[in-house]
């Protein structure tokens, strides 16, 4: 039914939807988030980018396409480094990132948002390149799924 959404939008651009998002919401002051934790939210955001850079440097270095809409393009199947605890980084830096701006604009909607955004990129996003992946990858892609979860591991195993 929805089938015809999968791979449209760029992560990205849903990405600054949710932080837009965010930051018109908390002028509503609905619920406000205390003025200490702002600090947090920055450390958040930051962490959520290098965590989003380490994918796409491991991606770079495997000689690999980071272009989410041109997954059949992908060459290699990527398990170590930063994919030994999550098979999205990149994914899963944007959704960190919207969590720190829930801290940075001191409204706890953007935990809401952040879930829409996670909810959205595994239906949409993951789903399909997933599928693709198995085309590309079949069995050993398969054993990676077994290893290591789509947003995080707790433990990198081998």
């Amino acid at each position: 039914m929805l089938k015809h959404l999968e791979l449209k939008i760029p992560p990205v651009v849903i990405f600054l939807l949710a932080l837009i998002a965010t930051w018109y919401v908390s002028d509503f002051g609905w619920l406000p988030l205390p003025y200490l934790l702002r600090p947090l939210g920055f450390v958040i955001f930051v962490a959520g980018g290098f965590i989003g850079i380490a994918g796409v440097i491991a991606f770079r270095q495997h000689k690999t396409t980071v272009n989410p809409h041109k997954i059949e393009n992908a060459s290699n199947l990527v398990s170590n480094g930063i994919f030994k605890y999550t098979r999205n980084p990149m994914y899963l830096g944007l959704v960190v990132g919207v969590i720190g701006s829930a801290f940075i604009f001191r409204d706890a909607s953007g935990f809401v948002f952040a879930v829409l955004t996670c909810l959205y990129l595994q239906r949409f996003q993951i789903q399909p390149e997933e599928r693709m992946m198995h085309q590309l990858f079949g069995e050993e892609f398969a054993r990676y799924c077994k290893r290591v979860n789509r947003w995080l591991s707790v433990s990198a195993n081998d």
